[in-house]
């Protein structure tokens, strides 16, 4: 067998395995995830753990994109005094909700809007002025580690309340920062970016490193250890093979007891079907994962090895190779003898 076969050989098997590592990650059920953070995040609210709560909106959302979870996320926003972000959330919420016609939603076009409107004015602004003496080439403001356009330069926009760190940065100068603090409500600050003084130039004194020597194995005492090594390829294979076979039978397991649940009137035992669907799916992708690895580090090692390898004329050469199909998936037994 050539080298190239092997490597085609290899190649299909971690082609196969990723394929259905990536089609259970896409079995996971978003939308039943998405509405659990979101009643936690109604629950947390509710207890006054205000920062938690924004936090499970906002993965609900990142989840499942919905006007209900938007406008929550604006209003765990303007809860947690950061009125700057709320302001943005619920005009986008306005937004978005502008082209309804039904009844509901324009009246959540209205709740976003009205939101909107009044938290406008309790916004506080910072203004980073930037004089045309101070614009050198290659000028990068940052504001809490986060890059300032230029076309917010010397405009007063709207922040959330805290202490910030602005930064002025260019090819060939010294960087110059400072900090502005900035109340929740109704502040108006100004911070202006002086010309950045000349970088101080150093003479380096940085040595090449040497390269190492590596020895070498040659003759006999490199021959034991290739033979051996070539066992391990074989064993990884195999142990994907079976990791992929769990993977596939965790993920039916999961699609049979998520098909119960949806069946199922009591809700307590609607709830535990659901929990019991949505681990054997995340054991599936974890073993699906798994697999890919493995087999991914088995072809690895079974191509280095073949490279290794000069096999001597006329030498019976026979070898076990794992084969994937869509339908099964077993070891083959190829070569010349």
């Amino acid at each position: 067998m050539t080298f190239g076969t092997r490597a085609t050989y290899g190649s299909l098997l971690l082609l196969a395995l990723l394929a259905l590592s990536t089609r259970i990650a896409a079995a996971q059920p978003s939308g039943a995830q998405a509405e659990t953070l979101f009643r936690q995040g109604k629950e947390l609210m509710a207890k006054g753990k205000i920062a938690e709560a924004c936090a499970a909106f906002d993965a609900s959302q990142k989840l499942d994109p919905t006007i209900s979870t938007l406008l929550n996320q604006a209003a765990c926003r303007e809860k947690n005094e950061q009125f700057a972000t709320a302001w943005g959330l619920f005009l986008e919420a306005e937004r978005q909700t502008r082209p309804a016609t039904d009844a509901a939603t324009q009246q959540l076009h209205q709740v976003a809007a009205s939101k909107a409107t009044k938290l406008e004015s309790r916004l506080s602004t910072l203004t980073i002025t930037v004089s045309p003496d101070t614009r050198i080439g290659g000028l990068q403001i940052t504001r809490g580690g986060e890059v300032v356009d230029p076309g917010a330069w010397n405009k007063a926009l709207p922040v959330d309340g805290g202490t910030y760190r602005i930064a002025a940065t260019a090819p060939g100068n010294a960087e110059w920062a400072s900090t502005v603090t900035i109340a929740n409500e109704r502040d108006v600050k100004t911070i202006e970016i002086p010309k950045l003084k000349a970088a101080a130039l150093e003479p380096s004194h940085v040595k090449p490193a040497e390269p190492a020597a590596e020895p070498r194995a040659t003759g006999a005492e490199s021959t034991e250890p290739a033979r051996r090594s070539r066992v391990v390829p074989f064993v990884l294979g195999g142990a994907a093979i079976v990791l992929a076979g769990g993977a596939v039978g965790f993920e039916l397991s999961a699609r049979s007891t998520y098909d119960k649940s949806k069946a199922e009137v009591d809700n307590a035992k609607q709830d535990s079907l659901w929990h019991s669907a949505n681990t054997r799916r995340y054991v599936a992708a974890g073993l699906g994962i798994a697999a890919v690895a493995g087999a991914g580090a088995a072809v690895w090692l079974y191509v280095r090895d073949s490279r290794s390898e000069t096999p001597p004329v006329h030498a019976a050469r026979a070898q076990l190779v794992p084969v994937v199909a869509s339908d099964r998936a077993g070891l083959l037994l190829v070569g010349h003898y």
